[in-house]
């Protein structure tokens, strides 16, 4: 064989090796996370989208019409604009919030509104309140999601998330009217519509839905907060509002969420590797997402159109199959995580798992879908289980609703017990069965929330808070930081202790000397 055959033989065997070895490579990397879904289905995992879709709802029971037209209604008059707007509970020093309905005059940093003003303007919109209301007797909405587009392919408008959250707002200043005024009962009216906006969201199943519905229910804690501090107070009406309390479950919610959002990552995904033009439609909801932001792309070069083209054939053939495999793990590991904590009731042990399990997939090191909008250098090998950088946060949130709501049924168990028997119980013992089946127990480490009754009449309920460590019902903040927000649920704060109303003196002193 003379040298230009020999080379024409070696370069053809070449070239049949750089054909090769990618297609092998590409089976491989297939095969590999084929392999990984077979496992979860064998487990008994839901992986397809018949599996985690919620249940219909009955017509007679779905509100998601009378929403729309409240919705319209609260667009269209701007007359409770955030001037506007009252919040409850606003604490002043740490473990002391000011009754709101009881001040003279609406004051935040920026405002000052007397209540006449607010109360006509709340007016003005009573017709969308009394839309509202309606969700109380009809708590599901059904507003067609099509699950089956995947979730890049959704129109988010269709959720009515922003607007469900600025109804809470609205019902909330409309309910610390009716306090300030001393209707309680419609104040009460107004609560259980909040907690029913917050039940109606609750088999949406995405992760989004789930964050609107937690910052629902803190605002909804508020407003339980400054209902407790009035005297007309009846037990039917802290009972019916416990038992709404206590048919919420975030985090049974987180699950749901994370399941329904694995599958509809997969049909996204599905998409994306046989249509240009289903990929391109999460490219052009990214590039909104940044002009929204006000983040520009500058213009782009045929270099730069190029690097993408080949960037996007390098993802579909090879980059997104590892890609997946560690989303997918990801997933298996939040999954295991929410169902840890709701059959062990403890956030901690399970936050400490989530953690190690991440880092062992390399997933902490990964910026999230987010920051990725900032820097416009889209990472192909990391698309994908970037949304898990973003979704492990949300187990933290699941952890601090859950301390609430259960602080709240126990504040309002308590408040019961005190109406019948003119006092507080000695232990949270005294409240069982009568008031409460069982002493709800802190989500953090799974323990009975922590209690004492103090020799003024007033009484310490407290969660121990982010930091894990029970440091005896002290609201501060730890040692060395620095916080504007006296919040009673601050991550930093040593414990999460239930606020007592603070003295006037306490409220006239956060006003003169504001926190910086």
């Amino acid at each position: 064989m003379n040298r230009r055959r020999k080379i024409l033989v070696v370069a053809g065997v070449a070239l049949m090796a750089a054909v090769i070895i990618p297609i092998v490579r590409h089976y491989q990397l297939r095969a590999a996370t084929e392999a990984y879904i077979a496992e979860l289905k064998a487990q008994g995992e839901p992986m397809e989208l018949a599996q985690v879709i919620p249940p219909p709802v009955p017509p007679e029971q779905n509100g998601a019409d009378v929403f729309r037209s409240a919705a319209s209604l609260i667009d269209a008059d701007e007359s409770l604009s955030y001037t506007n707007y009252v919040y409850g509970m606003k604490t002043v020093v740490p473990g002391r919030a000011m009754i709101r309905w009881q001040q003279p005059l609406i004051r935040d940093s920026d405002v000052t509104n007397s209540w006449e003003d607010v109360e006509t303007a709340v007016n003005k919109n009573a017709k969308s309140f009394a839309l509202l209301q309606q969700i109380i007797d009809r708590p599901d909405f059904d507003f067609q999601i099509k699950y089956e587009r995947g979730v890049a392919d959704l129109v988010f408008t269709n959720l009515y998330l922003s607007e469900s959250k600025r109804a809470a707002q609205r019902l909330t200043t409309t309910a610390l009217c009716d306090l300030h005024r001393g209707d309680t009962a419609s104040a009460v009216k107004n609560l259980h519509t909040m907690l029913a906006l917050t039940k109606a969201l609750r088999d949406e199943r995405f992760a989004i839905s789930e964050l609107v519905r937690i910052a629902i229910a803190q605002i909804a804690v508020t407003v339980n907060w400054e209902i407790l501090q009035s005297p007309n107070l009846t037990d039917e009406q802290l009972a019916e509002l416990q038992q709404d309390w206590m048919s919420l479950n975030f985090i049974r919610g987180e699950e749901d969420a994370l399941t329904m959002e694995r599958v509809t990552g997969e049909i996204s995904l599905a998409i994306w590797r046989n249509s240009h033009a289903g990929l391109q439609r999460y490219f052009n909801l990214e590039e909104g997402a940044r002009k929204s932001m006000g983040l520009s792309d500058g213009e782009e070069s045929l270099w730069d159109k190029a690097k993408i083209k080949t960037k996007i054939f390098m993802w579909r053939w090879w980059w997104s199959y590892p890609d997946e495999l560690r989303s997918l793990r990801g997933y298996a590991v939040l999954i295991n995580v929410a169902r840890f904590a709701q059959t062990n009731g403890s956030f901690q042990t399970a936050l400490q798992y989530q953690n190690v399990k991440l880092d062992e997939l390399g997933i902490s090191k990964i910026d999230d879908e987010f920051l990725s909008l900032f820097s416009n250098e889209m990472d192909f090998h990391t698309m994908l289980s970037q949304s898990i950088v973003g979704l492990s946060g949300v187990t933290r949130k699941v952890m601090r609703v859950e301390a609430a709501r259960q602080m709240v049924i126990m504040t309002i168990a308590l408040k019961r017990y005190q109406l019948e028997h003119g006092g507080y119980p000695p232990d949270l013992n005294s409240l069982v069965p009568e008031f409460v089946p069982s002493v709800p127990r802190d989500p953090v480490d799974g323990q009975p929330l922590r209690y004492r009754r103090n020799a003024d009449g007033t009484f310490l309920l407290y969660s121990i808070g982010e930091n894990g460590v029970d440091d005896g019902g002290n609201p501060s903040l730890e040692k060395n930081v620095q916080s504007s927000s006296f919040n009673w649920q601050n991550p930093h704060a040593l414990d999460w202790v239930w606020p007592q109303p603070a003295t006037p003196e306490e409220v006239q002193n956060f006003y003169e000397h504001p926190p910086r």
